[in-house]
């Protein structure tokens, strides 16, 4: 018994944290997300790899990296 009421009191202590950040406004986040970005990359209409961009700049590597091998490429943006 004396977990459970240990584990209890560390919940509420973690709530209550909870509740003053965001009385506070500390959790909400100072930029929107960003998008999440699917890119999958053909060579002569064979798939040669897929790969996850979470953010833009990731993004732009993988083009690049696509395009540096000569291949096509799809990009599917996903929330």
């Amino acid at each position: 018994m004396d977990y459970h009421h240990a584990m209890l009191n560390l919940f509420e202590q973690f709530e209550a944290t909870q509740t003053k950040l965001e009385k506070d406004n500390l959790l909400k986040l100072s930029k929107p997300q960003s998008s999440t970005y699917y890119v999958e990359a053909f060579l002569d209409g064979n798939l040669e790899w897929t790969e996850w961009a979470y953010d833009d700049n990731e993004l732009q590597r993988l083009k690049n990296k696509a395009i540096d091998c000569g291949f096509t490429f799809t990009v599917e943006e996903c929330d």
